[in-house]
């Protein structure tokens, strides 16, 4: 894993910090992202501009280090596999507090990972739990607590795997695996102080595990990209991260980790794998220029090169069928991407003599028709979150297929060489009836004051470490 982590480290570059200047507390940053954050729970946030407020606002509970390695978060320690993968003891280091300054106890950890698994509204991050011994009867019904998570004390807690799965604690490291408080506090840098449909503002977290942040306050917005270029430039924004350019100091770009994967359906019978066939023959680069505003990578597995270097074989085992003279191509709607990329296969597809007309569905119907089979082809973005293969494929069978595909997947990936994830996931493909397409990042633009804007290997930045020069006198 470090070696593929650490490349990605180039790709956000960190604003020169002025010299021999230490960091300064105080002042307000002001934040443009491609929408306004609405979704602020960990375990339901998908959006890229509400995991950058789930970041700011929860802490997981193990962090991702430049080197691209685990290390503690909340947790004090990274957890060793123990009874060949099945079982992790998880010890919280002491004196955590959530951001009303109660206590982060065991059981605050067991719960918000039992919360991933309640079947109305399901959480788009099951996969963080669904390993765990008992997560399926939790969400079938058939039992009202997870029997693999077990408080051995207020700091203490056993995680028993239903398989093994070496690679879990990347799981953990993933934002839907914060602990949230029974009222719903956070442990992370800011707390949240006011929301409506144009910003959130988040003020400084005393209680904060790494001490309180540099900023006093966050306000988090989302202007078009016009109107975050030109308020960038009149200093009434401190950084953008968008997918297009917004001039100020270029900082860089975010890791590509939002893949988009085209699924067919089942009743497309044996024309399926000739739909697929179609889109495998696609040029991936040439469909990333097209269509993506923000940086763009082809995708040679389900998962983003920066968490599987490499390309497997692209070969469709099967009888094909004909092509079917038609077909419905589903899209989530509020995702300009997708809708820019269905019309691109709209006409590659014509070029093959098929008629696609396209489906735009708010994310609630697009779910609900993707777990039917209502669709012929359906364009699924999935933001990979948890940087470990096993633990990654989990995510991308769990948004196409649901949590049985997920469990398999991640037990196929469990304790595979990096060597051999390529091939097995190019097998995972074909079980899953998936074409990997393209994966997006976002562009950062800043203004000369704001410092502190470092990379992270799992994407985006940290909110904690952002800084401004003189500590926001203006």
């Amino acid at each position: 894993m470090t070696r593929p982590l650490a490349a990605t480290l180039g790709l956000l570059l960190a604003v020169p910090a002025a010299a021999d200047v230490p960091p300064a507390y105080g002042g307000t940053i002001r934040i443009a992202l491609p929408s306004a954050p609405r979704v602020l729970d960990p375990a339901r946030a998908v959006e890229p501009a509400d995991l950058v407020a789930v970041r700011a606002l929860h802490a997981p509970l193990l962090e991702i280090g430049a080197d691209g390695r685990l290390a503690p978060g909340l947790l004090g320690e990274v957890p060793a596999p123990e009874v060949g993968g099945r079982l992790f003891r998880l010890r919280l280091a002491p004196g955590l507090r959530f951001s009303d300054g109660t206590p982060v106890t065991a059981a605050d950890v067991g719960a918000s990972l039992a919360r991933l698994l309640v079947r109305e509204p399901r959480s788009p991050h099951a996969w963080v739990a669904l390993p765990i011994l008992g997560a399926d009867a939790v969400q079938e019904g058939r039992a009202a607590s997870v029997a693999g998570l077990r408080v051995l004390s207020e700091r203490e807690l056993l995680v028993t795997l239903a398989f093994p799965l070496p690679e879990y604690p990347w799981a953990l490291a993933a934002l839907p695996a914060a602990v949230v408080s029974p009222r719903g506090a956070g442990a992370g840098p800011f707390a949240l102080a006011t929301q409506d449909g144009r910003e959130a503002r988040l003020a400084a977290n005393a209680h904060h595990r790494r001490g309180r942040p540099f900023a006093d306050a966050l306000v988090l917005s989302g202007p078009d990209a016009r109107g975050a270029a030109r308020a960038l430039r009149a200093g009434a924004l401190d950084l953008v991260l968008r997918p297009e350019p917004a001039g100020g100091v270029a900082v860089g770009s975010t890791p590509p980790f939002l893949a988009t994967v085209a699924a067919t359906s089942p009743r497309l019978g044996a024309g399926a794998v000739a739909v697929r066939r179609v889109l495998a023959a696609l040029d991936r680069a040439a469909l990333g220029r097209l269509f993506a505003r923000g940086p763009v990578v082809p995708l040679e597995t389900i998962l983003p090169p920066a968490v599987v270097p490499g390309a497997p074989p692209r070969t469709e085992g099967g009888p094909a069928g004909p092509l079917p003279p038609r077909l419905v191509l589903l899209i989530r709607a509020g995702a300009p991407d997708q809708r820019a990329l269905a019309e691109r296969l709209q006409v590659k597809l014509f070029d093959h003599h098929v008629r696609a007309s396209v489906d735009e569905e708010p994310p609630a119907r697009f779910a609900a028709r993707l777990a039917s089979g209502d669709y012929d082809v359906a364009l699924v973005p999935v933001p990979i979150l948890a940087l470990a293969p096993a633990v990654a494929a989990g995510e991308v069978a769990y948004a196409v297929r649901g949590p049985a595909a997920a469990r398999r997947a991640m037990a196929a990936l469990a304790g595979a060489p990096p060597a051999e994830a390529p091939a097995r996931l190019a097998t995972l493909a074909r079980a899953l009836e998936v074409v990997p397409l393209v994966a997006t990042g976002l562009r950062a633009s800043a203004t000369p004051a704001l410092q502190g804007v470092a990379p992270r290997p799992d994407g985006g930045v940290d909110p904690g470490d952002l800084w401004l020069l003189g500590g926001g006198a203006r």
